[in-house]
């Protein structure tokens, strides 16, 4: 390149067009930037929530009375073989909370997902234009919302699994030799087979012929053939777990399931808007996104460059190639749930089961907004976008400390109620608004009813038992109807003949969600109640529909014993809510 020449003789210093190319194509990183500080500022708030979500109960309690063999266990009937590795390492970090490693490591590994998704796409010319854009998208998702609980082992599986595409371009050769060992391992996750797709639009090199990018993708093909085998043999369900989720053979089921993975675009965006705009109001919620599309606009020739897909012949073959690409994705995520005919949806805790088919939506999404001829009107439109998510976020973290503060204080007034009657029974638990109160409008099922209450028992008296009206533990189980109760769906008992009904009110003593300030809840959940008798809702016992008092008492269990420092902390108890072994319990 020859330099320009002044007429007074100086020569400008000019950037070589291959320069100037690679910076302007990078300046999108912008995106992931305000992603990844949007996604770590709306999920701090929940990492101290009192709350352990749904299933979680039954491995903690399972662990913390049989140890790490039970646990391998339960994790080897319920098919989830690999599965062990990271729950293993969340119980073995804090044993008593098992819960907050949990919620370190999904943030944690969201983060690092949305960090390896902008670099591995970013190596490829089909998937490059979007590389940025999607990054962001991904680390706002408002579809997979519950990675802040025990299910945070799906972000530890799809970083494993983004290690097999990163690994590969390792200039060392024993790291591209794990390559495909971390896809197999990630495999435990076996949906996330529905990304492989993916791998081969960044295997393929233009000019290349298909033998050698076939010869390059079959040691993980290998992989992906060695989990599909592995699974419907020798790691089937078992035990408890055997004949969950079996194929059906009704195409009318499988037709609804399937679409409702596709519906929960629409329905996660629906979700992400109203509640997102609940958090501050509509009127400072449309403000701050208007001030967001207008700013993303104003940096639309800087940090949030992105290119436009549809500039040229070859960019537009490429766009389509990107949309057939996330169509099949989608598809390939969500058929191994309908064929089985259960469905992911957003406002339940199942959610988790969109984890794939949500993957290839978002680069759907992605592909769309980059269609859209302007510069400006491109950033202005994602701007609008990723702030309405990253709201919905931050009202993702408040429910969760909202349902926290909730389920410790009625598990908190429970157990004060069970201890002061020691003859055993069975309560049937009316929760007034369970769906406005449960974190994704969970139930509280058996476990998460129960455990505490076992964990931090009297052993000197027989067990009582605890279940909502609202989860079918008196009804469409059937277990309790013949007299089995249970402690977490893994055990059964004799249920004591004894029967009573009692009601839990959260209002007026805590305020309803739309009421209580973020900052006002942070320090309702992180104090201490009052005593290990008082709670700030109401909870009486029926007769004949009619209130009545019930009367309190308190226990202080050995601290010695796995799981009674962390239950108490989940129940806010204040100290010394156990006594040592030295002086005895009680």
């Amino acid at each position: 390149m020859i330099e320009p020449v002044r007429p007074d003789g100086f020569r400008w210093k000019t950037i070589p067009d291959a320069a100037l190319s690679y910076m302007r194509e990078r300046k999108g990183i912008g995106y992931v930037w305000v992603g990844a500080v949007l996604a770590l500022g709306a999920s701090l708030p929940a990492l101290f929530a009192r709350e352990v979500f749904g299933d979680d109960w039954s491995v903690y309690y399972t662990y913390w009375t049989e140890g790490l063999p039970g646990l391998f266990r339960v994790l080897r009937e319920a098919a989830h073989a690999g599965f062990i590795v990271p729950m293993s390492l969340l119980v073995v970090l804090l044993p008593d909370m098992p819960d907050v490693a949990a919620r370190f490591a999904g943030l944690g590994c969201h983060l690092a997902n949305g960090v390896l998704l902008y670099s591995i796409l970013q190596r490829s010319p089909h998937t490059k234009p979007i590389a940025a854009l999607f990054a962001a998208l991904f680390l706002l998702s408002p579809f997979y919302v519950i990675r802040l609980t025990q299910n945070a082992v799906y972000d530890v599986f799809l970083l494993f699994y983004l290690l097999s595409y990163g690994l590969t371009y390792s200039k060392v050769r024993a790291l591209r030799w794990a390559a495909p060992f971390c896809l197999l391992f990630s495999l435990s996750l076996e949906t996330l087979i529905a990304l492989e797709p993916l791998r081969v639009v960044l295997a393929r090199s233009a000019g290349e012929r298909w033998t050698r990018t076939l010869a390059r993708l079959a040691p993980f093909w290998l992989a992906v053939a060695t989990i599909i085998v592995l699974r419907l043999t020798i790691l089937g369900k078992s035990g408890h777990y055997a004949g969950q989720y079996s194929f059906v053979s009704d195409l009318v089921v499988i037709r609804k399931a399937l679409a409702a993975h596709f519906m929960a675009f629409r329905t996660g965006l629906e979700y992400a808007y109203s509640h997102g705009f609940g958090l501050l109001g509509s009127r400072d919620s449309t403000a701050l996104a208007l001030a967001a599309m207008v700013g993303s606009a104003l940096l639309s020739a800087s940090a949030l460059w992105t290119p436009w897909l549809l500039r040229s012949f070859v960019s537009s073959a490429n766009a389509i190639v990107l949309l057939v690409l996330g169509a099949a994705i989608a598809l390939l995520g969500a058929m191994p749930y309908a064929i089985t005919g259960i469905y992911g949806e957003v406002m339940r805790g199942e959610s988790r089961l969109l984890f794939p088919s949500q993957f290839g939506v978002l680069l759907l999404m992605a592909t769309f907004i980059q269609a859209v001829p302007g510069a400006r009107l491109r950033a202005g439109l994602a701007g609008g976008l990723l702030t309405v998510f990253a709201l919905s976020m931050v009202q993702d973290s408040k429910w969760l400390l909202y349902d926290g503060l909730i389920s410790s204080d009625l598990q908190r007034q429970v157990r004060a109620a069970l201890l002061a009657d020691p003859e055993p029974k069975v309560v049937r638990l009316h929760i007034e608004n369970p769906h406005m109160i449960s974190y994704r409008s969970r139930c509280l099922g058996a476990p998460d009813m129960n455990v505490a209450q076992m964990t931090l028992r009297d052993e000197n008296r027989e067990r009582s038992f605890v279940y909502t009206d609202h989860c079918g533990d008196f009804d469409s189980s059937g277990a309790i109807r013949n007299e089995s109760c249970t402690i977490s769906y893994l055990e059964f008992f004799p249920c004591p003949p004894r029967r009573e009904t009692w009601r839990y009110r959260a209002a007026p003593g805590i305020p309803p969600p739309d009421r209580i300030g973020l900052l006002e809840l942070m320090r309702a959940v992180l104090a201490d109640a009052p005593s290990a008798t008082q709670g700030r809702g109401e909870l009486m016992q029926l007769k004949d529909d009619l209130p009545i008092a019930l009367a309190r008492a308190e226990y202080r269990p050995p601290c010695d014993r796995p799981g009674v420092r962390g239950t108490a902390w989940l129940l806010a108890l204040p100290a010394p809510a156990c006594e040592d072994s030295g002086s005895g319990a009680r």
